[in-house]
């Protein structure tokens, strides 16, 4: 069987499967249709709430765009000011861990108190939840170089701008961009998170609203358009993250 043929055929067998023990069960009532509803029923909700659902959508994907871009100014700045400036390492890293630490769902109430109900408040928290796997896999990623080369660089008069823009960021971008997809989906949480907090839009607040009503059906509808959403995004950093170092991927396929 042909290498591409089995990456499509293998995932979508457990689909299947999963798909034929759903309607299988939910055929013979084996639980309560607000329990478990049949897949018949969620496709049909699926299909009639199309325009009300991809409004939600764009909210939330505007949130998230937010909240990652800036996960990724900050992400990678404050991985350059540890990479580079020792007393900034030695002073605000430890505090930079901490509040990873912190439970970012229970300072969303907190961010509500202090900025208001609102965009601002989403931003933050898909901010929060993104930032720090960008700063960490970026930090790796400058901190990875080899000592020889940066004293070879030094050895041909390189300044430290020109040497970190044509030296030190090309051999991170891997590691930046390890870090960017597992950091959207993070965004994607903290913006749904933060839209649970107070909201009148997004697929947060559909969920929300669903759960209230214990309308199950529209639950699954919000939980697939929000997999989706997550799904094309990571497919967009993967797209951009071939552009950008396609050099990379050659290499691990022919030594991977």
């Amino acid at each position: 069987m042909p290498d591409i043929a089995r990456r499509i055929i293998y995932p979508i067998l457990p689909f299947f499967l999963v798909m034929s023990v759903w309607v299988w069960a939910a055929d013979r009532s084996l639980f309560p249709a607000y329990v478990l509803p049949s897949p018949v029923l969620v496709i049909e909700r699926l299909t009639t709430t199309i325009p009300e659902m991809a409004w939600h959508s764009l909210v939330t994907v505007y949130e998230v765009l937010c909240g990652f871009l800036l996960a990724i100014m900050v992400g990678i700045s404050l991985a350059w000011l540890i990479a580079y400036v020792r007393p900034f390492e030695q002073a605000f890293y430890p505090w930079l861990i901490f509040i990873q630490v912190l439970p970012k769902v229970a300072l969303g109430p907190l961010l509500v108190v202090w900025v208001g109900v609102g965009f601002l408040p989403k931003v933050l928290v898909s901010f929060l939840l993104a930032f720090f796997p960008i700063m960490i896999d970026t930090l790796s990623g400058l901190q990875s170089v080899q000592r020889d080369s940066i004293f070879l660089l030094r050895s041909m008069g390189a300044k430290p701008l020109k040497s970190f823009w044509y030296f030190h960021l090309p051999h991170a971008l891997p590691h930046i961009f390890a870090s960017l997809k597992v950091a959207i989906t993070f965004a994607v949480v903290g913006a749904v998170v933060g839209e649970f907090i107070g909201a009148d839009e997004g697929l947060g607040y559909v969920l929300i609203v669903s759960t209230g009503s214990l309308d199950t059906v529209l639950m699954f509808v919000a939980l697939i358009w929000t997999s989706a959403l997550s799904m094309i995004l990571y497919a967009l950093i993967v797209a951009i993250e071939r552009c950008f170092i396609s050099w990379h991927s050659s290499l691990r396929r022919e030594y991977g």
